[in-house]
């Protein structure tokens, strides 16, 4: 434990390189959700060219100080060396606390592949969330696969058995709130409850452009409400195992403070670090700020043409390269002037992270 907070106290201090990033590892996916914003890129997965795995480690070398890594896609676990990957981050950049979010549709590949990364991180905090978003039917339709409901039920028991083997996995469960579930969703909490065992079980405020349209049509003050009832009735089992577990929570709930804010208000709340604090690769090596950068140009909330800083094959592999050029520095300067803001919970969380003036809401988060 004391091991990750050192690295996660020097990430902080180092401030050439950004502490966090989200790290798209396939285009790979065997669901076709209609709330998600990846979909051009998952549809035309054959025509990409993903990091080989030799890629992959020249970047973790050139990368110090990157404390957090999360894990996406696709769906991650399809990639075939996946388990290999989090142990270059490890080694290199000194990495402590990963993060990978699945759809569960291969429970005989995802258990193997969690063993594997837990005992080659023996020291790090590794967290798997499953995703979860209806009952039944319903959850295999929102998710374009029929069956994946029950791969979640089999993948969560399996996953509980082997968080008793290994103490440094953590479990969570995670539903994307849309108009495709809600009305629904306080069934889902209360069946989740019942069913499954994890850490904690969170709401997320569907974002970007969504396959189908109709599933950002949400209602601000249900989302908001529903995401109290989610903090309460996980109020025992959110505190986790461990001191990583308590400051993950802490952070994630005052993140979520911040963002039913913004929602709900729709104002802006907090200086946003994505860019400098925190930055998106994608599959083949591109570099952005957040996730949802992109999406504001697309829809012109964003003046810029761009949202990408740079490509890490065009840059030696360094992200400080990148960080150093004139279009990363443009942008960078860009999110902080316009007040950029959003509902993305993972670029919060880093707020909350490297904000001083936010401590005092982690710290009532915390105790």
């Amino acid at each position: 434990m004391s091991g990750r907070f050192a690295t996660l106290a020097r990430g902080y201090l180092n401030r050439s390189t950004p502490g966090y990033m989200i790290f798209f590892v396939t285009p790979l996916c065997d669901c076709r959700c209609v709330m998600c914003f990846n979909r051009e890129v998952i549809d035309h997965a054959a025509h990409r060219s993903p990091l080989r795995i030799e890629e992959i480690e020249r970047i973790a070398r050139n990368f110090p100080g990157l404390h957090h890594v999360n894990f996406s896609g696709g769906e991650p676990f399809l990639r075939k060396d996946f388990a290999a990957i989090p142990e270059l981050f490890y080694k290199h950049s000194g990495t402590r606390l990963f993060a990978c979010p699945t759809n569960s549709s291969h429970p005989d590949r995802i258990i193997p592949a969690v063993r594997s990364i837990c005992k080659s991180c023996p020291d790090a905090w590794v967290r798997i969330t499953q995703s979860i978003d209806g009952i039944g039917e319903d959850h295999d339709a929102i998710r374009g696969k029929a069956g994946i409901f029950e791969c979640v039920k089999t993948l969560n028991h399996e996953l509980a058995l082997l968080r008793k083997e290994l103490p440094n996995l953590s479990v969570g469960m995670a539903m994307v709130l849309s108009k495709f579930n809600q009305g629904k969703e306080y069934d889902i909490l209360e069946y989740v409850h019942r069913t499954f065992r994890f850490d904690d079980f969170g709401a997320l405020y569907v974002r970007g452009d969504t396959h189908d349209p109709e599933a950002a049509k949400i209602n601000n003050e249900a989302y908001a409400a529903f995401v109290r009832a989610c903090r309460e009735k996980t109020e025992q089992k959110a505190t986790g195992k461990s001191w990583t577990g308590k400051l993950f929570t802490a952070i994630t709930r005052q993140a979520s403070d911040l963002i039913m804010q913004s929602v709900v208000e729709d104002r802006f709340v907090t200086p946003c670090r994505a860019g400098k604090n925190m930055i998106v690769m994608d599959d083949e090596g591109r570099i952005s700020p957040c996730e949802v950068l992109e999406y504001f140009i697309k829809t012109g909330i964003s003046s810029l043409d761009s949202a990408v800083m740079g490509s890490m094959r065009e840059n030696d592999y360094d992200i400080r390269k990148i960080l150093q050029s004139e279009k990363a520095r443009t942008i960078v300067a860009h999110i902080k002037e316009s007040k950029c803001h959003c509902s993305f919970e993972c670029a919060m969380s880093v707020n909350v992270l490297y904000s001083p003036s936010l401590w005092p809401g982690l710290i009532r988060h915390l105790f």
